[in-house]
């Protein structure tokens, strides 16, 4: 068991889906997937048995160097493939720790293809989760991260009001 099957058990939803499956953005000026962050990158996925593949594209208001994505931006959207793999399913869960590793430089313009699956899962509270961010099949970047589950009032108390995040129980 992967340890995100629970999450019917607990009584949440999956997260909203799409056309064709995709995941819906979790919140509207999310960085990582909202449509309505200008400065966001607007990342679109998809969750399929607990596997997490997206695509996403940088532009200028994402460069660091000259003609290349900020690696910072680089692990917001390994960040937010790892978020998504607890939240797709209806378990909240946080950021505690990521590491990332960087390969080679992601340029601006070009369609990147990210991943994220469990890797594994330690106790109740634990989630080791893996991403990796790709251009045409070549590894940019990959990161492991730990994710804690939370109570869904662990957002309320930190401003999501209800009804905003129907999916982890808000």
């Amino acid at each position: 068991m992967t340890g995100l099957a629970e999450a019917s058990d607990r009584g949440l939803r999956d997260a909203p889906r799409a056309a064709g499956g995709a995941l819906s953005p979790h919140g509207d000026h999310c960085f990582g997937c909202g449509p309505r962050n200008p400065a966001g990158v607007a990342m679109a996925s998809t969750l399929v048995d607990g596997r997490l593949t997206g695509s996403c594209t940088f532009d200028r208001k994402h460069q660091g160097a000259p003609g290349l994505a900020h690696g910072g931006v680089v692990a917001a959207v390994l960040d937010e493939a790892c978020g998504s793999v607890p939240t797709g399913t209806g378990i909240p869960a946080v950021t505690a720790k990521i590491t990332v590793n960087y390969v080679k430089p992601a340029p601006l313009y070009r369609p990147m293809t990210v991943s994220a699956h469990l890797d594994h899962r330690e106790g109740t509270r634990k989630l080791h989760i893996y991403a990796r961010l790709e251009l045409d099949g070549e590894l940019i970047a990959e990161a492991d991260a730990l994710f804690i589950v939370v109570s869904p009032d662990h957002f309320r108390a930190h401003g999501a009001e209800d009804g905003e995040l129907p999916f982890l129980g808000v």
